[in-house]
């Protein structure tokens, strides 16, 4: 498929609920294919020279460490994906919400490795562009509803890249 449907394709405040217009907004616009691309390999990259001593460090009481914050990265993107694939295909189902606080209660990436841990945001990030990459025009605009809230494909895809850039600028910022 050609890429260059996604270029110039910014989603209007519109196609998503205005809680993620942060996220959007933290997204250049241009190609969000590129964009995808370029933060795997930067955060992929990053997750690799991270020191053992760092990968179980909370910036303060309650908050999640870097093994954590990398899973919820990989969880979310993964509820995403499913989300912009169920939309696209026109599925009018309407999808549930996502419980980010209950699922950090039932997890192990502090038990885990950051190889693994970079190892499945990889493969997760490899099969979302191979997903967003092969979608037509008209599958990228058609909409349906997560968590109460109607989201185009395009959103999504800018929802899962301003997401990435969030928790990496809290990353960059609380605990390196």
């Amino acid at each position: 498929m050609e890429t260059a449907i996604w270029n110039n394709e910014y989603p209007a405040s519109t196609e998503y609920a205005h809680y993620y217009s942060d996220y959007v907004g933290l997204v250049s616009k241009g190609n969000i294919l590129n964009t995808l691309n370029t933060q795997m390999h930067e955060l992929f990259t990053l997750i690799n020279t991270i020191p053992g001593d760092k990968a179980l460090f909370a910036y303060t009481s309650g908050k999640w460490t870097i093994k954590e914050t990398i899973g919820h990265l990989i969880e979310t993107e993964r509820v995403f994906s499913y989300r912009a694939l169920c939309f696209s295909r026109g599925d009018n189902g309407e999808l549930p919400g996502m419980d980010q606080d209950l699922w950090m209660e039932n997890n192990n990436y502090n038990s885990r490795t950051l190889s693994n841990l970079s190892n499945e945001y990889l493969a997760v990030r490899v099969a979302t562009i191979h997903l967003f990459k092969n979608m037509t025009t008209q599958m990228i605009a058609q909409k349906g509803i997560a968590s109460g809230v109607e989201f185009t494909v395009r959103a999504i895809a800018f929802i899962i890249a301003g997401h990435e850039t969030h928790h990496l600028n809290i990353i960059k910022e609380k605990y390196l």
